[in-house]
């Protein structure tokens, strides 16, 4: 495996500007630029875009939409109680198993974040990689420094397969790891 430094670019154009100091000191098939999709677009075919989830756990509009999911359950509960009342036991009975199967999700669903704290893996937003393979260790704070002044974001450290010219093994969903500033 290889140890590769790697940033995220805006545009291709800073990315082959950056490319252009590190190919100072590193050789040219040591860099790789290629870019990479918005999370949750990776390989889906190009005629349908799917709809990202949701990976921000304080999303400011969550709130909101939570209310309007126990409205609306409450809501049809009541209805399909009417609905019982009016139609006999046998439907009486079929609107309160409805009724109780909705309580019990929302109330599983609200206890959810009593008990435990769900961390979501950090995931690559979309632009444009600069890759580099260190082939001598004495050039990773070189590489790192060099990213930095030219405007990458997000400067990660990784093991990989580089063949060619080409990291062959990137995995876009995989989390990266971050190199602190």
């Amino acid at each position: 495996m290889d140890q590769i430094i790697a940033g995220r670019f805006e545009t291709k154009a800073k990315a082959d500007a950056a490319a252009a100091v590190i190919v100072r000191y590193v050789d040219r098939t040591d860099i790789c630029i290629f870019h990479n999709n918005p999370p949750g677009q990776h390989g889906a075919p190009r005629e349908e875009t799917p709809i990202p989830a949701p990976v921000e756990s304080d999303n400011p509009g969550l709130e909101e939409e939570q209310e309007s999911a126990v409205g609306t359950a409450l809501a049809a509960g009541l209805a399909a109680g009417a609905i019982g009342l009016a139609g006999g036991p046998v439907v009486a009975l079929a609107a309160a198993g409805v009724g109780a199967y909705t309580g019990s999700l929302i109330g599983a669903m609200g206890g959810m974040g009593d008990t435990q704290s769900i961390q979501l893996p950090r995931l690559r937003p979309a632009g444009v990689i600069l890759a580099v393979r260190v082939a001598r260790p004495e050039s990773e704070k070189h590489v790192i420094d060099d990213l930095r002044n030219t405007g990458a974001k997000d400067i990660e450290r990784a093991q990989g397969k580089w063949q060619d010219g080409d990291w062959v093994d990137f995995n876009p969903v995989q989390e990266p790891h971050l190199i602190a500033a």
